[in-house]
């Protein structure tokens, strides 16, 4: 594992299938160095969590891919590398719209009020007991204002603050962010960035409402096993929800 991430190596393209898959075939025919940059102005098959989709219009957002190589973290340990993102991207909307209501929202979206703003796909590619390569796709909403109805809830850096941003000052901006945090994991620091995952998770410790297994019920927010699984706490019994298994509804 490197002892520093380095975001240097930015690989541009006008159009590709999608981030992730350009970064799964550099990984395949070549070493690309760690803390290597795929990014796109547009995506055919922008994907998000299973089966989603991701919209972006051409030019208006910001959509990368990042090649990580964070190999002493073990497969269990993996979703700390989802919380050092997840932490990374809210950190880079809150430096562009300061003072608007930005959390994590489980597993791997960014919000901004009750509305999305950021989504995170990661693909771990494991070797015996460790994780040879991570693919981080980010699709951050920048400067786009029109969205197929079909969404429930977008919003975008634009919408929110009334301002047009430079892309690429968004991505530098961002790879800093994940160079900071990614040395955390780095140096083992879990427990802080265990800390600050949950101190900025969306309903942690608050009473709301949700949908599991057809049945409508209230909750609260606990923690997330280093497993990644969501742990809700309804009355006296706490409830382990792994990822598309629970449905928050908001008013």
């Amino acid at each position: 594992m490197s002892q520093q991430l380095n975001c240097n190596n930015v690989i541009e393209y006008d159009e590709v299938s999608s981030t992730n898959e350009m970064a799964e075939k550099m990984l395949s025919e070549e070493k690309p160095a760690e803390g290597t940059v795929i990014v796109a102005r547009f995506q055919q098959k922008g994907r998000g969590t299973g089966s989603n989709t991701w919209e972006s219009r051409a030019g208006e957002n910001l959509l990368f891919s990042m090649i990580l190589q964070p190999g002493k973290i073990k497969p269990e340990e993996q979703f700390v590398l989802n919380k050092m993102v997840s932490l990374a991207v809210m950190e880079t909307v809150l430096s562009f719209a300061p003072g608007k209501d930005i959390t994590i929202k489980w597993p791997n979206d960014i919000y901004a009020g009750k509305k999305k703003i950021a989504g995170i796909l990661t693909k771990n590619i494991i070797s015996g007991d460790a994780i040879k390569n991570s693919i981080i796709g980010i699709g951050l909403n920048v400067n786009q204002v029109h969205f197929s109805h079909e969404l429930p809830n977008p919003v975008s850096l634009k919408m929110l603050t009334g301002k047009t941003f430079d892309l690429k000052e968004v991505l530098h901006h961002l790879c800093k962010q994940m160079e900071y945090f990614y040395n955390m994991v780095i140096q083992g620091q879990f427990h802080t960035l265990d800390k600050l995952y949950l101190e900025n998770l969306l309903h942690y410790g608050k009473k709301a409402k949700y949908k599991a297994q057809g049945k409508y019920f209230w909750g609260k927010i606990c923690g997330v096993s280093n497993f990644g699984h969501l742990q809700v706490k309804e009355k006296n019994i706490i409830h382990e929800f792994d990822m598309k298994e629970i449905e928050y509804l908001f008013d």
